[in-house]
Protein backbone atom coordinates (compact mmCIF):
# COMPACT_ATOMS: atom_id res chain seq x y z
CA UNK A 1 0.00 0.00 0.00
CA UNK A 2 2.87 2.35 0.81
CA UNK A 3 4.29 1.87 -2.72
CA UNK A 4 0.90 2.66 -4.30
CA UNK A 5 0.52 5.75 -2.10
CA UNK A 6 3.93 7.01 -3.20
CA UNK A 7 2.93 6.61 -6.85
CA UNK A 8 -0.26 8.61 -6.32
CA UNK A 9 1.32 11.22 -4.03
CA UNK A 10 5.08 11.31 -4.77
CA UNK A 11 5.48 14.70 -3.09
CA UNK A 12 4.58 13.04 0.23
CA UNK A 13 7.06 10.21 -0.01
CA UNK A 14 8.57 11.39 3.23
CA UNK A 15 5.41 10.51 5.16
CA UNK A 16 4.22 7.00 4.23
CA UNK A 17 1.91 6.79 7.25
CA UNK A 18 -0.02 9.78 5.95
CA UNK A 19 -0.24 8.16 2.51
CA UNK A 20 -1.45 4.87 3.90
CA UNK A 21 -4.10 6.63 5.99
CA UNK A 22 -5.40 8.42 2.89
CA UNK A 23 -5.54 5.23 0.87
CA UNK A 24 -7.27 3.38 3.73
CA UNK A 25 -10.10 5.91 3.82
CA UNK A 26 -10.27 5.85 0.03
CA UNK A 27 -10.83 2.09 0.13
CA UNK A 28 -13.54 2.56 2.76
CA UNK A 29 -15.18 5.06 0.41
CA UNK A 30 -15.05 2.59 -2.47
CA UNK A 31 -16.75 -0.05 -0.31
CA UNK A 32 -19.47 2.42 0.63
CA UNK A 33 -20.04 3.19 -3.06
CA UNK A 34 -20.27 -0.52 -3.80
CA UNK A 35 -23.00 -0.86 -1.19
CA UNK A 36 -24.79 2.21 -2.54
CA UNK A 37 -24.72 0.73 -6.05
CA UNK A 38 -26.92 -2.10 -4.87
CA UNK A 39 -29.63 0.23 -3.58
CA UNK A 40 -29.80 3.20 -5.99
CA UNK A 41 -30.58 3.57 -9.73
CA UNK A 42 -27.59 3.45 -12.07
CA UNK A 43 -27.89 7.10 -13.17
CA UNK A 44 -27.58 8.27 -9.57
CA UNK A 45 -24.58 6.04 -9.09
CA UNK A 46 -22.94 7.46 -12.21
CA UNK A 47 -23.55 10.96 -10.89
CA UNK A 48 -22.00 10.04 -7.55
CA UNK A 49 -18.95 8.51 -9.25
CA UNK A 50 -18.46 11.54 -11.49
CA UNK A 51 -18.74 13.84 -8.48
CA UNK A 52 -16.22 11.70 -6.59
CA UNK A 53 -13.77 11.77 -9.50
CA UNK A 54 -14.07 15.54 -9.81
CA UNK A 55 -13.56 15.88 -6.07
CA UNK A 56 -10.45 13.67 -6.13
CA UNK A 57 -9.12 15.60 -9.11
CA UNK A 58 -9.34 18.87 -7.19
CA UNK A 59 -7.83 17.23 -4.11
CA UNK A 60 -4.79 16.48 -6.27
CA UNK A 61 -4.84 19.64 -8.43
CA UNK A 62 -6.57 22.22 -6.31
CA UNK A 63 -4.92 25.19 -8.05
CA UNK A 64 -6.73 24.24 -11.26
CA UNK A 65 -9.94 24.63 -9.30
CA UNK A 66 -9.24 28.26 -8.43
CA UNK A 67 -8.35 28.99 -12.07
CA UNK A 68 -11.67 27.52 -13.20
CA UNK A 69 -13.56 29.52 -10.57
CA UNK A 70 -11.90 32.68 -11.87
CA UNK A 71 -12.75 31.67 -15.44
CA UNK A 72 -16.45 31.16 -14.71
CA UNK A 73 -16.98 33.70 -11.95
CA UNK A 74 -19.08 36.28 -13.82
CA UNK A 75 -21.18 33.77 -15.77
CA UNK A 76 -23.71 32.93 -13.08
CA UNK A 77 -26.42 32.27 -15.67
CA UNK A 78 -24.38 29.40 -17.09
CA UNK A 79 -25.97 26.70 -14.96
CA UNK A 80 -26.26 22.97 -14.50
CA UNK A 81 -29.89 21.86 -14.42
CA UNK A 82 -30.14 18.85 -12.15
CA UNK A 83 -33.88 18.38 -12.21
CA UNK A 84 -36.71 18.86 -9.75
CA UNK A 85 -36.37 22.62 -10.36
CA UNK A 86 -32.79 22.53 -9.05
CA UNK A 87 -30.16 24.46 -10.95
CA UNK A 88 -26.65 25.47 -9.89
CA UNK A 89 -24.32 27.98 -11.58
CA UNK A 90 -21.17 26.19 -12.70
CA UNK A 91 -19.02 28.65 -10.75
CA UNK A 92 -20.89 27.76 -7.56
CA UNK A 93 -20.55 24.05 -8.29
CA UNK A 94 -16.83 24.42 -8.91
CA UNK A 95 -16.45 26.42 -5.71
CA UNK A 96 -18.20 23.70 -3.70
CA UNK A 97 -15.88 21.02 -5.07
CA UNK A 98 -12.79 23.13 -4.42
CA UNK A 99 -13.98 24.00 -0.92
CA UNK A 100 -14.54 20.31 -0.15
CA UNK A 101 -11.12 19.48 -1.62
CA UNK A 102 -9.48 22.16 0.52
CA UNK A 103 -11.09 20.78 3.67
CA UNK A 104 -10.00 17.23 2.76
CA UNK A 105 -6.45 18.30 1.97
CA UNK A 106 -6.32 20.33 5.16
CA UNK A 107 -7.24 17.33 7.27
CA UNK A 108 -5.41 14.54 5.46
CA UNK A 109 -2.54 16.40 3.78
CA UNK A 110 -1.38 19.04 6.28
CA UNK A 111 1.41 20.56 4.18
CA UNK A 112 -1.23 22.10 1.91
CA UNK A 113 -2.54 24.31 4.71
CA UNK A 114 -5.97 25.12 6.01
CA UNK A 115 -7.26 23.23 9.03
CA UNK A 116 -3.95 21.74 10.20
CA UNK A 117 -4.77 23.01 13.67
CA UNK A 118 -7.41 20.23 13.93
CA UNK A 119 -4.69 17.60 14.10
CA UNK A 120 -2.79 19.59 16.70
CA UNK A 121 -5.93 20.12 18.75
CA UNK A 122 -6.60 16.39 18.77
CA UNK A 123 -3.05 15.75 19.97
CA UNK A 124 -3.23 18.66 22.40
CA UNK A 125 -1.13 21.74 22.84
CA UNK A 126 -2.46 23.80 19.90
CA UNK A 127 -4.11 27.17 20.29
CA UNK A 128 -7.19 27.85 18.19
CA UNK A 129 -6.88 30.71 15.71
CA UNK A 130 -9.05 31.94 12.88
CA UNK A 131 -6.36 33.23 10.54
CA UNK A 132 -7.64 30.95 7.77
CA UNK A 133 -11.04 32.63 8.04
CA UNK A 134 -10.53 36.37 7.46
CA UNK A 135 -13.29 38.55 8.88
CA UNK A 136 -14.98 35.57 10.51
CA UNK A 137 -16.17 37.64 13.48
CA UNK A 138 -17.98 40.17 11.30
CA UNK A 139 -19.36 37.45 9.04
CA UNK A 140 -20.67 35.52 12.06
CA UNK A 141 -22.36 38.65 13.39
CA UNK A 142 -23.96 39.22 9.97
CA UNK A 143 -25.31 35.66 9.88
CA UNK A 144 -26.59 36.10 13.44
CA UNK A 145 -28.35 39.32 12.37
CA UNK A 146 -29.86 37.45 9.42
CA UNK A 147 -31.09 34.71 11.71
CA UNK A 148 -32.69 37.32 13.96
CA UNK A 149 -34.59 38.60 10.93
CA UNK A 150 -36.42 35.24 10.84
CA UNK A 151 -38.51 36.57 13.72
CA UNK A 152 -40.48 38.66 11.25
CA UNK A 153 -40.25 36.38 8.22
CA UNK A 154 -43.64 35.12 7.03
CA UNK A 155 -42.01 32.28 5.10
CA UNK A 156 -39.60 31.03 7.73
CA UNK A 157 -38.13 28.12 5.74
CA UNK A 158 -37.57 30.19 2.61
CA UNK A 159 -35.67 32.83 4.59
CA UNK A 160 -33.63 30.18 6.38
CA UNK A 161 -32.71 28.65 3.02
CA UNK A 162 -31.72 32.12 1.80
CA UNK A 163 -29.39 32.52 4.78
CA UNK A 164 -27.70 29.22 3.98
CA UNK A 165 -27.46 30.13 0.32
CA UNK A 166 -26.45 32.70 -0.78
CA UNK A 167 -25.58 34.46 2.50
CA UNK A 168 -23.38 31.79 4.06
CA UNK A 169 -22.31 30.50 0.66
CA UNK A 170 -20.66 33.68 -0.62
CA UNK A 171 -18.22 33.85 2.31
CA UNK A 172 -17.23 30.19 2.38
CA UNK A 173 -16.86 29.79 -1.38
CA UNK A 174 -15.55 33.12 -2.62
CA UNK A 175 -13.58 34.41 0.37
CA UNK A 176 -12.33 31.33 2.21
CA UNK A 177 -11.50 29.32 -0.93
CA UNK A 178 -9.28 31.87 -2.72
CA UNK A 179 -7.76 33.06 0.57
CA UNK A 180 -6.51 29.55 1.39
CA UNK A 181 -5.95 28.02 -2.05
CA UNK A 182 -3.89 30.85 -3.57
CA UNK A 183 -0.64 29.90 -1.84
CA UNK A 184 1.99 31.53 -4.00
CA UNK A 185 2.72 34.56 -6.14
CA UNK A 186 2.82 32.27 -9.18
CA UNK A 187 -0.71 31.01 -8.54
CA UNK A 188 -1.92 34.55 -7.85
CA UNK A 189 -0.60 35.85 -11.16
CA UNK A 190 -2.10 32.95 -13.06
CA UNK A 191 -5.44 33.97 -11.57
CA UNK A 192 -4.76 37.54 -12.73
CA UNK A 193 -4.16 36.31 -16.28
CA UNK A 194 -7.37 34.28 -16.24
CA UNK A 195 -9.26 37.37 -15.13
CA UNK A 196 -7.62 39.41 -17.88
CA UNK A 197 -8.91 37.06 -20.57
CA UNK A 198 -12.31 36.96 -18.89
CA UNK A 199 -12.36 40.76 -19.07
CA UNK A 200 -11.40 40.65 -22.76
CA UNK A 201 -14.15 38.14 -23.46
CA UNK A 202 -16.79 40.19 -21.65
CA UNK A 203 -15.65 43.37 -23.39
CA UNK A 204 -15.74 41.48 -26.68
CA UNK A 205 -19.36 40.53 -25.99
CA UNK A 206 -20.17 44.21 -25.54
CA UNK A 207 -18.36 45.19 -28.73
CA UNK A 208 -20.13 42.48 -30.71
CA UNK A 209 -23.50 43.67 -29.42
CA UNK A 210 -22.82 47.19 -30.65
CA UNK A 211 -22.11 45.81 -34.13
CA UNK A 212 -24.92 43.29 -34.37
CA UNK A 213 -27.73 43.84 -31.88
CA UNK A 214 -30.56 46.09 -32.99
CA UNK A 215 -31.12 48.95 -30.56
CA UNK A 216 -34.53 49.99 -29.32
CA UNK A 217 -34.46 53.52 -30.69
CA UNK A 218 -31.49 55.66 -31.63
CA UNK A 219 -29.29 54.78 -28.65
CA UNK A 220 -26.84 51.90 -28.95
CA UNK A 221 -24.94 50.56 -25.97
CA UNK A 222 -22.73 47.57 -25.14
CA UNK A 223 -24.86 44.77 -23.74
CA UNK A 224 -24.25 41.05 -23.10
CA UNK A 225 -24.98 38.64 -25.94
CA UNK A 226 -26.12 35.05 -25.73
CA UNK A 227 -23.75 32.19 -26.50
CA UNK A 228 -25.56 29.37 -28.32
CA UNK A 229 -28.81 30.84 -27.09
CA UNK A 230 -27.70 30.98 -23.43
CA UNK A 231 -27.37 34.43 -21.80
CA UNK A 232 -24.36 33.32 -19.74
CA UNK A 233 -23.71 36.83 -18.40
CA UNK A 234 -27.32 37.97 -18.30
CA UNK A 235 -28.99 40.59 -20.45
CA UNK A 236 -28.46 43.92 -18.69
CA UNK A 237 -25.74 46.36 -19.77
CA UNK A 238 -24.68 46.86 -16.13
CA UNK A 239 -23.46 43.26 -16.02
CA UNK A 240 -20.66 44.04 -18.48
CA UNK A 241 -19.56 47.12 -16.56
CA UNK A 242 -19.74 45.18 -13.30
CA UNK A 243 -17.12 42.68 -14.49
CA UNK A 244 -14.85 45.27 -16.09
CA UNK A 245 -14.79 47.43 -12.96
CA UNK A 246 -13.29 44.53 -11.04
CA UNK A 247 -10.87 43.43 -13.77
CA UNK A 248 -9.46 46.77 -15.04
CA UNK A 249 -7.28 47.44 -11.94
CA UNK A 250 -5.97 43.86 -12.11
CA UNK A 251 -4.84 44.46 -15.70
CA UNK A 252 -2.75 47.34 -14.34
CA UNK A 253 -0.88 44.82 -12.17
CA UNK A 254 0.00 42.72 -15.21
CA UNK A 255 1.15 45.83 -17.10
CA UNK A 256 3.35 46.96 -14.21
CA UNK A 257 4.86 43.51 -13.67
CA UNK A 258 5.36 42.42 -17.30
CA UNK A 259 8.84 42.99 -18.73
CA UNK A 260 8.32 41.85 -22.34
CA UNK A 261 7.44 44.85 -24.51
CA UNK A 262 5.15 42.93 -26.88
CA UNK A 263 3.12 41.43 -24.03
CA UNK A 264 2.98 44.80 -22.28
CA UNK A 265 1.55 46.39 -25.45
CA UNK A 266 -1.00 43.59 -25.70
CA UNK A 267 -2.03 44.24 -22.11
CA UNK A 268 -2.29 48.00 -22.65
CA UNK A 269 -4.48 47.52 -25.72
CA UNK A 270 -6.68 45.15 -23.72
CA UNK A 271 -6.94 47.68 -20.91
CA UNK A 272 -7.97 50.48 -23.27
CA UNK A 273 -10.48 48.17 -24.93
CA UNK A 274 -12.06 47.34 -21.57
CA UNK A 275 -12.23 51.00 -20.56
CA UNK A 276 -13.87 51.97 -23.86
CA UNK A 277 -16.45 49.17 -23.62
CA UNK A 278 -17.17 50.13 -20.01
CA UNK A 279 -17.93 53.65 -21.23
CA UNK A 280 -20.05 52.32 -24.10
CA UNK A 281 -22.28 50.36 -21.73
CA UNK A 282 -23.54 53.82 -20.65
CA UNK A 283 -23.85 52.30 -17.20
CA UNK A 284 -23.99 55.21 -14.78
CA UNK A 285 -22.63 53.01 -12.02
CA UNK A 286 -19.88 51.78 -14.32
CA UNK A 287 -18.84 55.35 -15.10
CA UNK A 288 -18.90 56.37 -11.43
CA UNK A 289 -16.91 53.36 -10.24
CA UNK A 290 -14.34 53.71 -13.02
CA UNK A 291 -13.91 57.43 -12.30
CA UNK A 292 -13.35 56.66 -8.61
CA UNK A 293 -10.81 53.93 -9.39
CA UNK A 294 -8.82 56.07 -11.81
CA UNK A 295 -9.07 59.12 -9.55
CA UNK A 296 -7.69 57.20 -6.56
CA UNK A 297 -4.96 55.71 -8.74
CA UNK A 298 -3.83 59.16 -9.85
CA UNK A 299 -3.94 60.58 -6.32
CA UNK A 300 -2.04 57.70 -4.72
CA UNK A 301 0.44 56.55 -7.38
CA UNK A 302 0.76 59.33 -9.95
CA UNK A 303 0.19 62.51 -7.93
CA UNK A 304 3.71 63.74 -8.73
CA UNK A 305 2.80 63.67 -12.42
CA UNK A 306 -0.55 65.34 -11.92
CA UNK A 307 0.22 68.18 -14.34
CA UNK A 308 0.99 65.78 -17.20
CA UNK A 309 -2.06 63.70 -16.33
CA UNK A 310 -4.31 66.77 -16.43
CA UNK A 311 -2.95 67.63 -19.88
CA UNK A 312 -3.45 64.06 -21.06
CA UNK A 313 -6.93 64.03 -19.53
CA UNK A 314 -7.84 67.22 -21.38
CA UNK A 315 -6.79 65.72 -24.70
CA UNK A 316 -8.59 62.49 -23.89
CA UNK A 317 -11.75 64.39 -22.97
CA UNK A 318 -11.73 66.08 -26.36
CA UNK A 319 -11.39 62.70 -28.04
CA UNK A 320 -14.27 61.15 -26.08
CA UNK A 321 -16.37 64.33 -26.18
CA UNK A 322 -18.87 62.74 -28.61
CA UNK A 323 -19.32 59.88 -26.12
CA UNK A 324 -19.93 62.38 -23.32
CA UNK A 325 -22.55 64.19 -25.42
CA UNK A 326 -24.12 60.86 -26.29
CA UNK A 327 -24.17 59.94 -22.59
CA UNK A 328 -25.91 63.22 -21.74
CA UNK A 329 -28.56 62.63 -24.40
CA UNK A 330 -29.00 59.09 -23.19
CA UNK A 331 -29.34 60.21 -19.58
CA UNK A 332 -32.23 62.48 -20.57
CA UNK A 333 -33.96 59.78 -22.61
CA UNK A 334 -37.23 58.11 -21.66
CA UNK A 335 -35.41 54.83 -21.00
CA UNK A 336 -33.27 56.36 -18.26
CA UNK A 337 -36.14 58.37 -16.80
CA UNK A 338 -38.15 55.14 -16.45
CA UNK A 339 -35.14 53.44 -14.82
CA UNK A 340 -34.78 56.33 -12.35
CA UNK A 341 -38.46 56.14 -11.42
CA UNK A 342 -38.13 52.39 -10.88
CA UNK A 343 -35.15 52.86 -8.56
CA UNK A 344 -36.94 55.59 -6.63
CA UNK A 345 -39.99 53.38 -6.19
CA UNK A 346 -37.86 50.46 -4.98
CA UNK A 347 -36.00 52.71 -2.55
CA UNK A 348 -39.30 54.01 -1.19
CA UNK A 349 -40.50 50.46 -0.57
CA UNK A 350 -37.19 49.60 1.11
CA UNK A 351 -37.45 52.60 3.45
CA UNK A 352 -41.07 51.84 4.34
CA UNK A 353 -40.18 48.19 5.02
CA UNK A 354 -37.22 49.23 7.15
CA UNK A 355 -39.37 51.57 9.25
CA UNK A 356 -41.76 48.72 10.02
CA UNK A 357 -38.95 46.64 11.58
CA UNK A 358 -35.89 48.91 11.91
CA UNK A 359 -33.74 46.61 14.06
CA UNK A 360 -33.92 43.17 12.48
CA UNK A 361 -35.89 43.69 9.25
CA UNK A 362 -38.64 41.61 7.71
CA UNK A 363 -36.62 38.49 6.95
CA UNK A 364 -33.65 37.60 4.75
CA UNK A 365 -34.55 37.22 1.09
CA UNK A 366 -38.02 38.78 1.35
CA UNK A 367 -37.57 42.08 -0.50
CA UNK A 368 -39.08 40.89 -3.79
CA UNK A 369 -42.07 39.59 -1.83
CA UNK A 370 -42.49 43.03 -0.24
CA UNK A 371 -42.37 44.66 -3.68
CA UNK A 372 -44.97 42.25 -5.05
CA UNK A 373 -47.42 43.49 -2.41
CA UNK A 374 -47.14 47.09 -3.59
CA UNK A 375 -49.99 47.26 -6.12
CA UNK A 376 -48.90 50.66 -7.46
CA UNK A 377 -45.43 49.37 -8.24
CA UNK A 378 -46.89 46.41 -10.12
CA UNK A 379 -49.21 48.71 -12.07
CA UNK A 380 -46.37 51.05 -13.03
CA UNK A 381 -43.50 48.61 -13.61
CA UNK A 382 -44.95 45.11 -13.91
CA UNK A 383 -42.91 42.32 -12.35
CA UNK A 384 -41.48 42.89 -8.85
CA UNK A 385 -37.76 43.62 -8.84
CA UNK A 386 -34.85 43.07 -6.46
CA UNK A 387 -33.47 46.07 -4.55
CA UNK A 388 -31.10 48.10 -6.74
CA UNK A 389 -28.52 48.55 -4.04
CA UNK A 390 -27.16 46.52 -1.16
CA UNK A 391 -28.01 49.27 1.35
CA UNK A 392 -31.74 49.14 0.56
CA UNK A 393 -31.64 45.34 0.48
CA UNK A 394 -30.05 44.99 3.91
CA UNK A 395 -32.09 47.66 5.65
CA UNK A 396 -35.34 46.16 4.45
CA UNK A 397 -34.52 42.50 5.09
CA UNK A 398 -32.14 42.48 8.07
CA UNK A 399 -32.63 45.94 9.56
CA UNK A 400 -29.96 48.13 11.11
CA UNK A 401 -28.22 45.15 12.72
CA UNK A 402 -27.73 43.33 9.42
CA UNK A 403 -26.70 46.53 7.65
CA UNK A 404 -24.04 47.39 10.24
CA UNK A 405 -22.59 43.87 10.45
CA UNK A 406 -22.43 43.42 6.68
CA UNK A 407 -20.65 46.72 6.18
CA UNK A 408 -18.37 45.84 9.08
CA UNK A 409 -17.30 42.81 7.04
CA UNK A 410 -16.68 45.01 4.00
CA UNK A 411 -14.87 47.47 6.24
CA UNK A 412 -12.62 44.68 7.49
CA UNK A 413 -11.72 43.71 3.93
CA UNK A 414 -10.77 47.28 3.02
CA UNK A 415 -8.97 47.82 6.33
CA UNK A 416 -6.88 44.64 5.83
CA UNK A 417 -5.89 45.71 2.32
CA UNK A 418 -5.12 49.31 3.25
CA UNK A 419 -3.18 48.28 6.37
CA UNK A 420 -1.09 45.86 4.30
CA UNK A 421 -0.46 48.51 1.65
CA UNK A 422 0.64 51.09 4.21
CA UNK A 423 2.96 48.58 5.91
CA UNK A 424 4.83 47.79 2.70
CA UNK A 425 7.99 49.64 1.72
CA UNK A 426 7.85 51.68 -1.48
CA UNK A 427 10.40 49.33 -2.99
CA UNK A 428 8.36 46.22 -2.15
CA UNK A 429 7.21 44.29 -5.25
CA UNK A 430 3.85 43.88 -3.51
CA UNK A 431 3.20 47.59 -2.97
CA UNK A 432 1.34 48.41 -6.16
CA UNK A 433 -0.16 44.94 -6.47
CA UNK A 434 -2.06 45.60 -3.25
CA UNK A 435 -2.90 49.13 -4.42
CA UNK A 436 -4.54 47.81 -7.59
CA UNK A 437 -6.47 45.22 -5.60
CA UNK A 438 -7.67 47.95 -3.24
CA UNK A 439 -9.04 49.76 -6.30
CA UNK A 440 -10.64 46.56 -7.65
CA UNK A 441 -12.28 45.78 -4.30
CA UNK A 442 -13.43 49.35 -3.77
CA UNK A 443 -14.90 49.51 -7.28
CA UNK A 444 -16.73 46.21 -6.77
CA UNK A 445 -18.22 47.46 -3.50
CA UNK A 446 -19.26 50.80 -5.01
CA UNK A 447 -20.94 48.99 -7.89
CA UNK A 448 -23.17 47.02 -5.53
CA UNK A 449 -24.43 50.20 -3.93
CA UNK A 450 -26.50 50.51 -7.13
CA UNK A 451 -26.80 46.95 -8.41
CA UNK A 452 -28.15 43.53 -7.42
CA UNK A 453 -25.12 41.16 -7.36
CA UNK A 454 -24.27 41.68 -3.72
CA UNK A 455 -24.13 38.04 -2.55
CA UNK A 456 -22.63 36.23 -5.55
CA UNK A 457 -19.22 35.51 -7.04
CA UNK A 458 -19.16 38.66 -9.16
CA UNK A 459 -18.73 40.83 -6.09
CA UNK A 460 -16.95 38.53 -3.65
CA UNK A 461 -14.34 36.66 -5.69
CA UNK A 462 -12.31 39.86 -6.39
CA UNK A 463 -12.40 40.59 -2.65
CA UNK A 464 -11.31 37.05 -1.77
CA UNK A 465 -8.42 37.24 -4.26
CA UNK A 466 -7.40 40.61 -2.82
CA UNK A 467 -7.31 39.18 0.70
CA UNK A 468 -5.21 36.24 -0.53
CA UNK A 469 -2.74 38.69 -2.08
CA UNK A 470 -2.61 40.65 1.19
CA UNK A 471 -1.78 37.45 3.05
CA UNK A 472 0.99 36.60 0.58
CA UNK A 473 2.38 40.12 0.84
CA UNK A 474 2.38 39.88 4.64
CA UNK A 475 4.18 36.55 4.54
CA UNK A 476 6.72 37.72 1.97
CA UNK A 477 7.60 40.77 4.03
CA UNK A 478 7.27 39.08 7.46
CA UNK A 479 4.25 41.18 8.39
CA UNK A 480 2.08 38.18 9.17
CA UNK A 481 1.08 37.88 12.83
CA UNK A 482 1.58 34.10 12.65
CA UNK A 483 4.49 32.01 11.38
CA UNK A 484 3.91 30.21 8.11
CA UNK A 485 3.39 26.77 9.63
CA UNK A 486 0.79 28.10 12.06
CA UNK A 487 -1.11 29.67 9.18
CA UNK A 488 -1.28 26.28 7.51
CA UNK A 489 0.60 27.42 4.43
Amino acid sequence: MSHLAQILFPEHAHDPKEQERLLFWSLILVLILALVAIAVPWEYLVGILVALLVFLFFVKFIEIGIYLIALFYPFIYLQLWIGHEINVPYVDLLAMFVFAAWVARSIFLPPYGGLTLIRKLVKGGAKLNFENFPGILFFTLFIFASLLSLINAENFWYSLKYILRPLTFFYLMFVIVPYNVINSRKTLFRVFWVLYFVGLFVAGMGFWSILTVEAAGVFRRATPVSIFGIPILGTNHNLIAEVLIGVIPIVLILIWETKEIIIKKFLILGLLFMIIINLLTFSRTGWIALALELGLLVIIKYRKSIKNIVQFGTVLSLIVFPVLVYMYLFMTSEIVRSSNLNRIALTKIAVETFLEHPLVGTGAGTFVEQVSRDKWYIVDFGEPSEAHGVVQKLLAETGAFGFLTFFSLLGYVMWRLIATYRSLEVTSPWKFIILALILSSFGSIVFQLFNTSYFVSKMWLPLGIALAAARLAEEATHLSPLPREERGK
